[in-house]
């Protein structure tokens, strides 16, 4: 859940503020004259969602993903992965336990 601080907040506890968004994936919402006007996320969520707008904002890929669900909705199989890669899929390695 994220957190809302106001702006002053924010300058007088930024560093801490940028450890906890780096560190634990939250989120601060900062408000001016007490309305949202900012939001701090750390670097990777923000790659996450700048890729997710891009799949969203391209209508090729967006028809291209809206027949898929078509298709496996309508019950048809695709095609296995050896068929799509040329090679069988290689099983992860099991970790073990320490």
């Amino acid at each position: 859940m994220a957190k809302t601080l106001s702006l002053s907040e924010v300058k007088a506890r930024l560093p801490e503020l940028i450890a906890g968004v780096q560190d634990r994936e939250e989120e601060v919402v900062v408000t001016k004259n007490g309305r949202p006007a900012a939001i701090l996320i750390n670097v990777q969520e923000y790659a996450r969602l700048k890729e997710t707008l891009d799949v969203l904002s391209d209508p090729t890929l967006m028809k291209q993903i809206s027949q898929s669900r078509a298709f496996y909705r309508s019950g048809r199989k695709g095609l296995a992965f050896e068929d799509v890669f040329g090679e069988p899929v290689t099983p992860l390695k099991k970790r073990r336990s320490a």
